[in-house]
């Protein structure tokens, strides 16, 4: 599983002071990235020929209630052979998806075997607990889960925060008597991703530079991240509404922490938590405090935290509402001119 995950802080600047010990010795040579977006167009004209020259046993997967990763199988097509009648070309079964990362407009292709019917999918800040399998085009395994892992989309390479989001968690989960849990109806696909949502010039090992991804998942579980811990869900604190959360993420107040990193978000000296109004609602069951929010009437600055279970078993949620105490249209934990808590 370590080859899913980005390196947060990279270094990619060379620079390169050439003090001559000896006139004949040579020079060193950078050699330069390749353009992103000349990538992209080669990246998705393989991806494209991946897809029109392999299959999936479509028929034995559809025929299982709870099918795995490890029953759907992918296989090339060799010239002169002809599709099996239990059997469906990726090309006719996937979904073409865009996306802009870096500032490059990147396709990428989702294969849907099952949506997953839990009520929840994702957002792409948050924690997934999933199985997967990642390979090469020509084959190659790099790397797989044996048991279910917990990932943080924000910290995985790009095309997983882009397509995990797309499928719903498991519908309901058994522990069984050996300690292992079980999880029924949970969203099942595949992933084909370019470079450029990869690890694009970062070669890694198995895996070179440049290398298209696959990646087989089955979607568990979600729990929705709040990295700071400042009550605002790490998805709303993505205010240039890229998808992307990383060290260059939206800084209002242009310290060193991106806002979703930040406790004070607009350096006002007063915590992004004591300037939002917080109102817990806690229950028995989930039942209960679902039941409760569900009574509640949102107004445009208001939302509704996930429902948690707690340490003593009880469950509870907030509704969070933005205070605007000068009125500007500018909520008090992003506006520096007003720093007063709320109460």
């Amino acid at each position: 599983m370590k080859y899913i995950y980005k390196i947060l802080f990279i270094f990619t600047l060379f620079i390169s002071v050439i003090s001559c010990k000896d006139d004949d010795e040579d020079p060193i040579t950078v050699i330069p990235e390749n353009d992103r977006t000349e990538q992209q167009v080669e990246d998705d004209a393989s991806l494209v020929n991946y897809l029109n020259t392999h299959y999936y046993n479509s028929t034995e997967v559809n025929a299982l209630e709870n099918p795995t990763i490890d029953d759907l199988v992918i296989t090339a097509l060799e010239d002169g052979e002809s599709l099996p009648t239990d059997a469906t070309l990726l090309m006719s079964a996937v979904e073409v998806k865009s996306t802009t990362y870096l500032d490059i407009d990147y396709n990428y292709y989702i294969l849907r075997i099952r949506q997953g019917e839990g009520a929840v999918s994702p957002m792409f800040s948050d924690k997934v607990r999933v199985n997967y399998s990642g390979f090469l085009m020509d084959g190659t395994d790099f790397d797989r889960s044996s048991t279910p892992v917990v990932f943080d989309l924000v910290y995985v390479v790009a095309g997983w925060s882009r397509a995990i989001p797309q499928f719903n968690e498991a519908s309901s989960f058994t522990t069984n008597s050996d300690g292992t849990v079980s999880f029924d109806a949970y969203g099942m696909g595949v992933m084909f991703l370019p470079s450029g949502l990869g690890y694009y010039s970062a070669s890694q090992t198995s895996i070179p530079s440049y290398s298209n991804l696959i990646f087989k998942f089955e979607l568990m579980q979600t729990e929705t991240n709040d990295h700071d811990f400042d009550n605002i869900p790490s998805y709303m604190e993505d205010l240039q509404d890229d998808t992307n959360l990383d060290l260059f993420s939206t800084n209002t107040d242009e310290n060193m922490f991106p806002n979703f990193l930040d406790q004070d978000d607009d350096g006002d000296g007063t915590l992004t938590a004591d300037e939002i109004r917080i109102e817990l609602y806690t229950g028995a069951t989930r039942a209960v405090v679902q039941a409760n929010l569900e009574e509640l009437v949102l107004s445009s600055n208001q939302f509704l935290s996930p429902i948690k279970q707690n340490t003593d078993d009880t469950y509870s949620a907030n509704r969070i509402t933005l205070v605007d105490t000068n009125g500007n249209d500018i909520p008090n934990y992003l506006d520096s001119t007003e720093s007063d808590e709320v109460n």
